[in-house]
């Protein structure tokens, strides 16, 4: 059987406090390693709140899942996805802390981030500033001193460049990725059909890592019951991705319609996948064999769901679901 990781991306209402969503997370990620989970990646955000439902909590993941490797034991620490918020050396020096803290475990998703409105960088430059960043991080690791930089105070660390999975969307940071030996993962938001093209440019251009993907899962025992409880979850979650961003695009390229007039369909249109055991497990092995998948993690909070409810649905997806979920065959890497 498989790893199954967990993600949550650490939103919060307005209005619940910022120590009370990181508390209840911490929880949840308790239970999440009691059950046997194989990793728990955190999201990384920044942007103030918004006039939106709700927004992320967690703008220094390294810090918070410092703590974490002090009170889980076992469970896999993960960045979803890391942003070079300052630059590549501090990037490396936060990521050998933290393998000094929880040696073997620790696992680094790393990405461009959100182009932001007011920003002068096009998508090109800044694709371009990415590579440059990954190349300079993947010095710093391997103790590479390039003419005119000093190296770091701590030991270089060449085998955390195994840990890192790339999210990725334009072509030249795709083929960087795979040059450079590092895995590839793609998010929750995006349509299936989209994502399959990135891992099949990733294959193409020589990746022979691992491709890793990510669903917002809720599971019951009955689907009325799931329905139920993700119902003011739905209408919050459709209503910050909804006929924006990549639901835009996937409409615009025909992959999905231009409206969703019921609450299922609003899920289908941005992959929330909701339902029982087995509903859930055919969804995901259907999304596993469209994109080739030899990872997933699943997302099992939202806000407007309740904190019992996701304990729950963390019972069923780890004793029904995962036992049930299927991956190919492929020659991994050495």
């Amino acid at each position: 059987m498989r790893p199954l990781g967990s993600f949550n991306q650490m939103w919060g209402r307005a209005g619940v406090s910022d120590a009370t969503i990181l508390h209840t997370a911490v929880e949840e990620m308790v239970l999440a390693e009691s059950l046997g989970f194989s990793s728990i990646w955190v999201g990384e955000h920044h942007l103030p709140p918004s006039a939106g439902a709700f927004y992320g909590r967690v703008p220094a993941a390294e810090v918070f899942l410092g703590h974490l490797s002090g009170r889980l034991g076992r469970i896999g620490l993960g960045t979803g996805v890391k942003l070079f918020a300052t630059d590549a050396r501090r990037a490396a020096e936060e990521m050998m802390t933290l393998h000094l803290l929880a040696p073997g475990r620790v696992e680094f998703g790393i990405g461009q981030g959100p182009t932001l409105p007011d920003s002068t960088e096009t998508r090109a430059e800044k694709a371009t500033r990415f590579r440059r960043q990954m190349t300079e991080l993947l010095d710093h690791l391997h103790g590479r001193v390039q003419a005119g930089d000093k190296p770091l105070s701590l030991t270089p660390v060449p085998e955390l460049a195994r840990a890192i999975w790339v999210a990725a969307r334009d072509e030249a940071s795709i083929d960087f990725t795979a040059e450079q030996g590092l895995h590839f993962v793609v998010g929750q938001a995006e349509n299936g059909v989209a994502q399959s093209r990135l891992v099949q440019r990733y294959r193409a251009a020589g990746g022979r890592g691992e491709a890793r993907g990510v669903r917002l899962v809720f599971v019951a025992e009955t689907r009325a019951e799931a329905e139920a409880e993700c119902a003011e979850a739905t209408e919050l979650y459709f209503g910050l991705l909804g006929y924006k961003g990549y639901h835009a695009d996937a409409i615009k390229a025909g992959l999905l319609p231009e409206t969703a007039d019921t609450p299922a369909e609003k899920r289908r249109q941005v992959d929330f996948l909701a339902g029982t055991p087995d509903e859930v497990a055919e969804a995901l092995n259907a999304h596993i064999a469209l994109l080739g998948l030899d990872r997933l993690d699943v997302m099992p909070q939202l806000p407007g769901i309740r904190t019992e409810a996701v304990a729950r649905s963390l019972r069923l997806i780890a004793q029904e679901v995962r036992p049930r979920l299927r991956f190919p065959e492929r020659q991994q890497a050495a």
